[in-house]
């Protein structure tokens, strides 16, 4: 793989916000709706809905703090988020049908043909995608964005995935500016006298997760739900709380590694 970036910025933040976001879905057809109509508009994409978002077929899973929404479909579809439109979509299928057989052996067909990565956050501050929150004060956050390709992906692709991933985050990006907002008002009033008063709801889809035979860790029932918001700063408290090393517990690795790669590659 290959990380083009990082592009860096300061935002008047807590770094944890980002984190608290960058899973919760429920937000999407309200923050990003203008976003996703010029989207849907331009680059030919299905308009976004409340009923798209709450019938998803999409799963979330939780294990160590960490999150990851994926969608478990055998349609064959290319696995990218961000450069696929009207006129780049072959570019994407002839890749994906070319790259298939050796991501089939190296993953195995569950992973390779089932699973596709949406939301995610790698616990602490790695979130959607290859990208940092990194803290420089409780109201000062320091973001790291890269763009992540395939090394030996045509040069056309790559420039697309590129061109497409900062058009959606970034500093200029349209979803990513509608984030920012959102995370400076929840920072700023986190700060208020009458804030500080009230503790914060985070009890949507609660009782509706647990174990998968395929999956690891917290698996919910719902693509949105705030299991993610919970469980993340549940993590967090541990790490607070502990004296050591020893007293942050691990969950042991339980998902399916079918195919050939291993934990090293």
């Amino acid at each position: 793989m290959q990380a083009l970036g990082p592009m860096i910025w300061l935002e008047p933040v807590n770094w944890k916000t980002m984190a608290d976001n960058c899973s919760d879905n429920y937000h999407v057809p309200t923050s990003h709706l203008s976003s996703a109509r010029v989207q849907t508009r331009y680059l030919g994409r299905p308009e976004l809905s409340h009923a798209d978002q709450f019938a998803s077929p999409n799963k979330h899973a939780f294990v160590n703090g960490h999150s990851v929404t994926f969608r478990d479909a055998d349609d064959n579809a290319p696995r990218y988020l961000h450069g696929v439109s009207q006129e780049t979509m072959q570019l994407f299928q002839d890749y994906h049908d070319a790259t298939m057989p050796e991501v089939e052996r190296r993953l195995g067909a569950l992973r390779a043909r089932r699973v596709q990565l949406a939301n995610h956050s790698i616990f602490p501050n790695g979130i959607l995608g290859l990208r940092l929150a990194l803290p420089r004060g409780p109201l000062k956050t320091e973001f790291w964005h890269f763009v992540l390709v395939d090394r030996d992906a045509p040069e056309e692709l790559k420039r697309v995935i590129r061109i497409g991933s900062q058009a959606n985050n970034g500093a200029a990006g349209l979803f990513e500016q509608d984030d920012v907002d959102n995370w400076r008002q929840v920072t700023e009033a986190s700060t208020s006298r009458l804030r500080r008063q009230y503790p914060q709801d985070m009890s949507m889809g609660l009782g509706h997760a647990g174990t998968h035979p395929n999956y690891p860790g917290l698996v919910s029932e719902r693509y949105i739900s705030e299991n993610n918001q919970r469980l993340f700063y549940r993590r967090w408290e541990v790490f607070m709380n502990a004296e050591n090393w020893a007293d942050i517990p691990l969950a042991p690795i339980s998902a399916r590694f079918d195919g050939s790669a291993t934990m090293r590659g």
